[in-house]
């Protein structure tokens, strides 16, 4: 018989990391990009030497793009335009 609360064949929860690359990997991973950049961030300031370059390269691949930025601002002048024709629009 299982125990109350668990289902039978459930997997245990994975421990996270220790050092702060493999945190960030582990964030990464749980969706939390944020979270992933500061702790990169961290490893290539104070992480082992041997990972203070993979850390770097990761950052540099996590900004955001130059077609994100334009469809963020095009998705902008699309809610301005939208609004003012409400408030300027005939009714």
């Amino acid at each position: 018989m299982a125990k109350k609360g668990k289902l039978p064949g459930a997997a245990a929860s994975p421990v996270q990391p220790q050092t702060p690359l493999a945190k960030a990997r582990w964030a990464l991973e749980a969706g939390d990009v944020r979270r992933a950049r500061e702790l990169a961030a961290e490893a290539a300031r104070a992480g082992p030497e041997s990972e203070r370059a993979e850390p770097r390269r990761c950052c540099a691949g996590w900004g955001p793009t130059l077609r994100a930025i334009a469809v963020a601002a095009v998705v902008l002048l699309l809610i301005v335009i939208a609004a003012l024709g409400g408030i300027f629009g005939k009714h």
